[in-house]
């Protein structure tokens, strides 16, 4: 069977393609960002830190635990817009390689719920259960399955060929288990966590008017070395994913390939001068080519599903239908929206050093 007469129609656009993708590409970027900060902060601080690096005993989980129900807010808020315009652009394939594997993606909401529960338990009783504790291991082994069903559902989207599977696999328990780049890609997403986590508990430390001097500089080079070290392995896995990616995506004369390996040779060169950074303890100059990596990964990440669908949908000729109120009040919305959700970080932030 030809997986191409599978395909449903594509819906008329409100607005042209381009908004749509810059769109797609800012709130992605929003989202992977704060779930990196929430996924990392939660293993290191499962993890725990070794002896000397805290005054207190416990006193850096305890204070990583403190950000995780606020960082888990953000993640699951700031992963609602990215979703929407995906929909919006390659909903075809998105809504077929959701109810393929409808089953795994239902219990993610089920997860989520029970993820939240447990992390606003495990705040609170903290001080009784200690850092290593399965309140707080259940909810990070739900987050990294959550990411491995989210990373299955992008891998069934971009291949419309494994649609067939749905023969041998119904019911909605369709995983793409033969992509050779699902584990690569998965390990990849987890290990940018933990670097990006390590990152965060550096900068948070250094603005910390809570801590003594020792505390901070202890706490800052513990994150920064996190930072590295997940970054240092990640180059290996992100060579691996993107010797398992198509060969079409990287070995593509066309502007797209050629934006796709601008996008990755950036995205090294600046991970590299993060690194640097970091290990000399320069933590926002770290932070910042950070930020510049992971917008390029971005980037690179849609360049990528554009090419692996490219025999399937071009989104610049998708049919238009123009409808320019929605647009210019979901705009409107999201300025106010980033404006609001930066005035309540500085309130949070304020509040949690006033604590420590």
């Amino acid at each position: 069977m030809d997986p191409i007469s599978l395909m449903p129609p594509p819906e008329a656009i409100p607005v042209s393609w381009v908004w749509l993708q810059i769109f797609l590409i800012a709130t992605t970027f929003l989202h992977f960002l704060a779930m990196n900060i929430m996924l990392g902060s939660g293993f290191i601080a499962l993890a725990g830190p070794p002896a000397g690096v805290d005054t207190e005993q416990n006193s850096l989980s305890r204070d990583l635990v403190r950000t995780l129900p606020y960082s888990l807010a953000f993640t699951i808020n700031f992963g609602v817009a990215p979703l929407l315009f995906l929909q919006t652009l390659y909903g075809q394939f998105f809504y077929t390689s959701t109810v393929l594997m409808a089953a795994f993606w239902l219990t993610i909401v089920v997860l989520l719920i029970i993820s939240y529960y447990l992390v606003y338990l495990y705040n609170f009783q903290f001080e009784r259960c200690g850092h290593q504790t399965l309140l707080l291991g259940l909810p990070i082994a739900m987050f990294l399955l959550i990411s491995f069903f989210f990373t299955n559902n992008i891998s069934i989207m971009q291949d419309p060929a494994s649609w067939l599977g749905y023969f041998s696999c119904r019911g909605g328990w369709m995983l793409n288990l033969s992509d050779s780049a699902l584990l690569p890609r998965y390990l990849h997403f987890i290990l940018s966590a933990i670097a990006v986590g390590g990152l965060s508990l550096a900068v948070f430390s250094d603005r910390d008017q809570g801590l003594t001097q020792e505390t901070r500089k202890k706490r800052i080079t513990y994150g920064c070395n996190w930072f590295t070290y997940s970054t240092i392995i990640n180059f290996g896995v992100g060579f691996w994913f993107l010797s398992a990616l198509q060969n079409n995506i990287i070995i593509t004369p066309d502007p797209a390939g050629k934006a796709f390996f601008i996008m990755i040779i950036a995205s090294v060169a600046f991970c590299a001068l993060s690194v640097i950074y970091a290990q000399s303890y320069r933590i926002y100059k770290a932070t910042l080519w950070t930020l510049a990596t992971i917008m390029m990964m971005t980037v690179a990440r849609e360049i990528a599903r554009n090419s692996y669908l490219q025999d399937y949908i071009n989104i610049s000729e998708l049919p238009v239908n123009p409808v320019y109120g929605p647009f210019i009040i979901f705009s409107t919305a999201l300025l106010f929206a980033i404006w609001l959700i930066w005035w309540m970080m500085k309130k949070v932030c304020s509040e949690m050093e006033g604590k420590s």
